[in-house]
């Protein structure tokens, strides 16, 4: 929900359909955009693909989710959605940021304005920035969010399987877990961390673990942008910021992970920090 961080995003146009940092275009920082053209296909990826779902066998399809010494992942997706409001029944999505990490480093992002098919509140508007007029002429949820699972669904390099990482995740996860629902007649599966949660373990002395808070409190930013894909970034920045502080103030042995299913979904497993002290 956020404006870009200087200095660490790319500048993508509002009218850009998907922003998607191919290989060959790493090194030359520049964006290349697909547009599918078999929407059939897309949606399979719905029916098909388990995103670091470690209730499967093997973690699914992909293998198993690449861990650090302190049981963190390493490979992962952090995500960050904007919205029209709090309940997916009633609201619905204006923008999908995300990045995907490699051994600790952004290699690929994804991001899309969304049109809600329904006047954007003037409150979202204030905080966010996404007026009805930039959203116009863009597709709705219907044909965006099949181009986001077939971005979640590439391949990844090695046998590891990518979980979602978010910042108070299961917002992000009811909103996805509906519209995928409405659009492909079945749940959004994944293992996810939430970086709120993770600082809630970690640090249960502060009163507040909002990401505005955190990014402070870290040394990242000054403050929380609004937009999903300088949220999703600095959501990956606290992730890995905490990652550091786990490995080198904490023995292994105090450090573990609980799952326990999402309310309305089985097929979402929150991945739960519990520090023992």
């Amino acid at each position: 929900m956020r404006r870009a961080i200087a200095g660490r995003l790319t500048n993508i146009s509002e009218k850009n359909r998907v922003g998607i940092i191919l290989p060959s275009d790493r090194d030359a920082g520049t964006i290349s955009h697909r547009t599918p053209t078999d929407m059939r296909s897309l949606r399979d990826h719905f029916r098909h693909y388990r995103f670091g779902q470690p209730s499967q066998p093997n973690h699914g399809a992909g293998g198993r989710i690449a861990m650090d010494d302190a049981v963190f992942p390493t490979d992962y997706v952090a995500l960050d959605l904007e919205t029209t409001g709090f309940y997916p029944n009633s609201c619905a999505i204006t923008e999908i940021g995300a990045v995907r990490v490699r051994e600790g480093h952004i290699v690929d992002q994804f991001q899309q304005l969304v049109n809600p098919l329904r006047p954007i509140p003037r409150q979202i508007t204030t905080l966010t920035g996404i007026t009805d007029a930039m959203v116009a002429d863009l597709d709705p949820i219907d044909e965006v969010l099949p181009r986001f699972i077939a971005w979640l669904a590439t391949p990844a390099a090695g046998p590891a399987v990518e979980p979602i990482v978010g910042h108070n995740v299961s917002f992000d996860l009811r909103f996805l877990d509906y519209n995928t629902r409405h659009i492909a007649g079945c749940g959004f599966a994944c293992a996810d961390y939430d970086t709120m949660q993770i600082s809630r373990a970690l640090f249960p002395a502060q009163r507040h673990h909002r990401l505005a808070d955190l990014i402070v409190r870290f040394g990242i930013a000054d403050n929380e942008e609004h937009r999903a894909l300088s949220d999703a970034i600095q959501t990956q920045q606290c992730f890995e910021w905490m990652r550091h502080y786990v490995t080198e103030h904490h023995e292994s042995e105090a450090i573990r992970w609980k799952q326990a299913p999402a309310k309305n979904s089985a097929e979402i497993l929150h991945q739960q920090l519990v520090v023992k002290r």
